[in-house]
């Protein structure tokens, strides 16, 4: 059997509904600001910077958004005192019903900046109706991997249950029919891997769900999401949508090789940069140590002595075998800990998450799927076992430390055979303005002569190179058995879906 593709609609020929996009007014106090005053207010926000056309200021309190006292009283609950720096400037701009890509380092509060506006967005339209033939939502949310989507969708619930809005969280390595099910309760908002929504698209004949009614999409941790080779997917899914809609892009780091792919699904956009682009938080203390293979283990203990009574913390390796001997032999050391890679299940990943989250464990072993976007606020400490092999990933790992203004700790391992990957973490220890070791130093300079002597060019890495687990022909063929199965038992397949 063969999964249905995804087909481009012609949208002209499609009667759409109207829609409001807009919806911002200036106050008076924010109005009255002088240009100086604007440029001052800025520059004490982290140095936020804009790019585009008419761009509205950045707001200082939540009352100034516009938002619905409903909303209001819900931030206060969840004792969000004031908007952060990408909230102030983002909020505005996409309520005024602007394309925006937002760059932002970590733990700043970027779900907020695109989560309060599309409530706004949402509220403005019909509801959905219990028992709408495929009524489709009206806000989408794609993010690269089903723990950020997780956590998404989490966050989401906390407004939508006060709002009488639906949410639902659709996302591979779990059952489909049960996710299949959730659709059917018609819920105004879906947050999504980009796999997962293709294949709610294309079951049974487009009819279990649709983006007719999708007039808002965000797309968190956007560069991963391309990197991770999902643009083919994402682009699809666009393609399906409406192109009057708003797209609103945000990420803690954009590759400029990837600007221009932006630009092709964003329409006269509004840039927003906080901090700089790719930048490690100056609340985050960023430790490298240069060593052999054999001293990493003992160096950990030695940390792990000093903070484990602090807090949690994340030890990130690169290879599921890594992390597994590294889990081991903590335990042995009488360290409870837990894994987080591609190897471990679903149901055992939220699991280990969620006991990860309540502190009941206090140490995570894992590969970098786990550092995109993940906010564990009692986390005081990340070691890089393995070094990062690319400047954006050394900046998403310790950045899951110095999370909600909290201050945070993060030690890189580096050996000889790292020296390639040195000049990252050079770049970025100058970025956030931190001390280079002196060890570091010789050991890039080693390599760009070593380099030099054999007539090659030493260029930065930067994006993700890695495509993940290759899956052998038998693999696939089992996993669409599953898939069709699942479906043929949820009565979603149709007899003319051979």
């Amino acid at each position: 059997r063969q999964q249905k593709e995804l087909t481009v609609p012609d949208h002209a020929q499609i009667q759409y509904d109207s829609f409001r996009k807009a919806f911002y007014t200036e106050v008076s106090d924010i109005a009255r600001m002088t240009e100086e005053e604007v440029d001052q207010y800025k520059a004490e926000m982290e140095n936020i910077k804009t790019r585009g056309k008419e761009v509205p200021r950045p707001i200082k309190t939540w009352g100034q958004t516009g938002l619905s006292k409903t909303i209001l009283a819900i931030l206060k609950q969840l004792k969000y005192e004031n908007p952060t720096p990408i909230q102030a400037q983002a909020i505005p701009v996409v309520m005024s019903g602007r394309d925006m890509l937002g760059i932002a380092k970590t733990g700043c509060g970027k779900t907020l900046a695109f989560l309060l506006p599309l409530l706004r967005h949402v509220m403005d339209q019909r509801k959905c109706a219990q028992g709408e033939a495929s009524p489709g939502c009206i806000g989408l949310i794609m993010s690269p991997t089903r723990e950020l989507a997780l956590q998404i969708y989490n966050e989401t619930r906390k407004f939508c249950k006060h709002l009488d809005l639906r949410v639902v969280c659709l996302y591979g390595g779990s059952d489909i029919s049960d996710q299949i099910a959730l659709l059917k309760s018609a819920a105004e908002i879906i947050v999504c891997t980009p796999g997962r929504m293709i294949d709610m698209l294309t079951v049974n004949s487009g009819r279990v769900t649709n983006l007719r009614r999708c007039t808002y999409v965000a797309l968190d941790e956007a560069d991963r999401m391309f990197d991770m080779g999902f643009e083919p997917q994402v682009t699809r899914i666009l393609d399906n949508i409406r192109p009057d809609r708003q797209t609103v892009m945000f990420s803690a780091t954009f590759p400029r090789a990837m600007e221009a792919l932006a630009r092709k699904i964003l329409t006269k956009p509004v840039e927003v940069t906080v901090g700089g682009r790719s930048i490690v938080s100056n609340i985050i203390k960023q430790n490298v140590i240069v060593m052999r293979e054999g001293e990493k283990f003992q160096k950990l203990l030695e940390l792990l002595g000093h903070f484990f009574e602090q807090g949690s913390i994340i030890v990130f390796v690169h290879k599921q075998e890594k992390a597994d001997s590294v889990l081991e032999n903590l335990i042995k050391n009488g360290y409870p800990c837990l894994a987080l890679h591609g190897a471990v299940s679903q149901e055992d990943r939220a699991s280990n998450l969620r006991d990860f989250r309540a502190g009941n464990v206090k140490i995570m072993v894992a590969t970098s799927i786990a550092a995109r976007g993940l906010d564990v606020k009692q986390l005081c400490l990340v070691v890089n076992y393995d070094c990062p092999n690319h400047y954006e990933d050394y900046v998403h790992r310790c950045g899951r430390t110095g999370r909600a203004g909290r201050e945070g700790t993060a030690y890189t391992f580096l050996t000889a055979d790292d020296k390639k990957y040195a000049g990252n973490i050079i770049r970025a220890l100058h970025a956030s303005k931190a001390q280079v070791p002196e060890d570091l130093q010789k050991l890039w300079d080693q390599y760009k002569l070593e380099q030099k002597a054999a007539g090659k060019k030493v260029g930065r890495t930067s994006g993700f190179s890695g495509r993940g687990y290759k899956f052998t022909a038998e693999d696939l063929i089992k996993q669409k058995q599953k898939k069709l199965l699942a479906l043929k038992m949820h009565g979603a397949l149709d007899d003319d879906d051979d």
